[in-house]
């Protein structure tokens, strides 16, 4: 490995730079991404760079929002993307 590529995802490990989805039992923490395109109790839906990330399910609620990271609770059904 070279030696720019590992200062570069040191870089991005501790700065969490990097577009990041992690799913636990009705928790979706989604870090780095790029913008919130919609949202509803059933519907949430965001995007990364050139693609669409869609969240499908009941009682939706974005519990947690920064600025790079948002956390989405409730009942999810479907996660897909385009």
């Amino acid at each position: 490995m070279k030696k720019n590529k590992l200062f570069r995802l040191i870089d991005d490990y501790a700065t969490e730079k990097t577009f990041k989805i992690s799913y636990k039992i009705n928790n979706l923490d989604v870090v780095n991404y790029t913008k919130i395109i919609d949202f509803s109790s059933t519907l949430i839906s965001f995007s990364y760079k050139n693609t669409l990330y869609y969240v499908e399910g009941e009682n939706l609620v974005i519990s947690k929002m920064m600025e790079d990271e948002i956390l989405i609770t409730g009942n999810i059904k479907k996660i897909s993307f385009k």
